[in-house]
């Protein structure tokens, strides 16, 4: 995994935790919505269905594209490093696939699981110094 990857995931994480955090607002406890079967963990289909549901709820239009305006508090660099295809949107498969990144990089004991401590352990600030 070079730099670049790793950059293009601190950076995606931190477009997560800014959508995560508006759709909280609305609906409550990010990580205990996340966490469907209650264990105390995110696992990685719990964390995709999870943003499934972000994608959609921050695509206020309902086109099935992410635009830079429905991407509130994300820099143009970290949409333009989730933005595969360069169309200057995302599409559900760039925005998962940036999730992906997402979860590798906070998982940092390597189980497979995030817990609350590991998701709430990369925030925008991480993701900014990461991407210097």
């Amino acid at each position: 995994m070079g730099i670049p990857v790793i950059r293009a995931g601190c950076v995606a994480f931190g477009f997560l935790l800014i959508l995560s955090a508006a759709a909280a607002a609305e609906q409550g406890d990010s990580f205990l919505l996340s966490d469907r079967n209650g264990d105390g963990s995110i696992d990685q289909g719990e964390f995709y269905d999870r943003m499934v549901e972000l994608f959609y709820f921050a695509d206020r239009n309902r086109d099935r594209a992410l635009a830079p305006a429905e991407a509130d508090g994300v820099t143009a660099e970290a949409f333009r490093d989730a933005d595969r295809n360069d169309d200057g949107q995302l599409s559900l498969s760039e925005f998962t696939g940036a999730r992906v990144i997402d979860f590798n990089q906070a998982d940092s004991n390597r189980d497979g699981l995030l817990s609350r401590d590991e998701a709430a352990a990369v925030g925008p600030a991480r993701s900014s110094a990461a991407g210097q």
